[in-house]
């Protein structure tokens, strides 16, 4: 994977891109139509996948909410993604994007190496080692 182009993404920029591509002119209004809570929800999942150190209250603070409406929002899409599944279209849109534009959230799987698997590695080279000089 290619990373030397690609960089960490910032709330600020999935509040931006969801707000695009939804035609929204300001995802953090007071105001609770279906269209501009929906859009919210998308911007938490999105902002809870892709900006993994973020907390809760910092994801809420881009569209002046606190943490817990971070957390019912979150709920909240799972179960209204499974009737209007416009949400997950739009979801998954601006997640491409994100894949392409940024570093994917968590560990590059070739770099994953915890201490359990050094450690079976480690077995696995001493087997090998073993079978080599008593043959």
């Amino acid at each position: 994977m290619d990373i030397k182009n690609k960089r960490i993404v910032k709330t600020k920029e999935i509040f931006d891109l969801v707000q695009y591509e939804l035609s929204i002119n300001n995802l953090s209004s007071k105001t609770r139509t279906r269209e501009l809570a929906q859009a919210r929800f998308i911007y938490f999942k999105l902002a809870r996948k892709f900006c993994r150190y973020a907390s809760l209250s910092a994801i809420g603070k881009q569209v002046n909410r606190d943490h817990a409406t971070v957390i019912n929002g979150l709920k909240k899409y799972d179960t209204e993604a499974k009737y209007d599944p416009y949400m997950n279209d739009i979801y998954d849109k601006i997640s491409t994007k994100l894949d392409k534009k940024y570093i994917p959230p968590g560990r590059i799987q070739e770099f994953d190496m915890t201490f359990e698997r050094i450690l079976k590695r480690v077995e696995i080279l001493e087997e090998q080692l073993n079978k080599l000089t008593n043959d």
